[in-house]
């Protein structure tokens, strides 16, 4: 009987050790498959583009100096606007300032100073700002700049009129473009293009971009504007 019970007691033992045993060691949980992550791509940063650098032409039309790249205005530079703000966006286009040369005005002009870039020059117009706002002078007869393309280019950037004339080329060439019209009077050259501005009733409405013939070869001797209808000259 004892023996019978020891017996039991120690099968009981054995079967709570191997219980033990069991809950000891846990099965071990299975880790999680790697998923695949998506990659956020880095922001590039595009660069600023400056419209300037694009500009290929200078344009000169009656009322302002277009800066073209092919046939897209890039900017407009209206004759009267502020001469130091074009200068300044002049001397960007170009990389560097221009010459300036001062002179003395007249009876019919103001003084004024040149400011050079090789054959393009911006021609400042030292006007009495009083007097204009005064006597009604803001229109184009008192352009507070004018400009003139003495050559075909600069730093390859071409200087031109919206047909194409320039500077240096055969003056019967010019003489056929639909624009040149000798019959317009302007008191300085020959009117290759004309634009209707808004002027007094008693002043002339009609500005116009002008060449000059050069007599001792039959060239364009130079292009500019803006140059005002007249009546005529003194």
């Amino acid at each position: 009987m004892h023996r019978m019970r020891a017996a039991i007691v120690g099968a009981i033992a054995a079967a709570a050790l191997a219980l033990t045993g069991c809950a000891a060691e846990p099965a071990p949980t299975p880790a999680p498959s790697p998923t695949a992550t998506e990659s956020t791509p880095t922001p590039t940063s595009t660069p600023s583009t400056d419209p300037l650098a694009s500009v290929d032409a200078l344009v000169v039309r009656p009322t302002a100096l277009e800066l073209r790249a092919g046939d897209q205005v890039v900017e407009s530079l209206d004759y009267m606007s502020d001469p130091d703000a074009a200068i300044a966006v002049l001397t960007e286009l170009f990389g560097r300032g221009p010459e300036e040369e001062p002179y003395d005005g007249g009876n019919h002009r103001p003084d004024g100073v040149y400011h050079h870039w090789d054959p393009f020059v911006l021609d400042e117009r030292l006007y009495d700002e009083e007097r204009r706002q005064r006597d009604g002078y803001d229109w184009l007869v008192w352009p507070r700049f004018a400009v003139y393309f003495d050559g075909p280019a600069v730093d390859g950037i071409q200087l031109r009129s919206v047909d194409g004339a320039q500077a240096g080329e055969d003056w019967a060439g010019l003489a056929e473009l639909p624009s040149f019209d000798p019959e317009l009077w302007v008191c300085v050259g020959t009117s290759i293009e004309a634009e209707t501005i808004d002027a007094p009733d008693d002043a002339p409405d009609r500005a116009n971009v002008v060449a000059v013939k050069d007599e001792d070869d039959g060239t364009v001797r130079w292009i500019g504007a803006p140059e005002m209808e007249a009546e005529g000259c003194a």
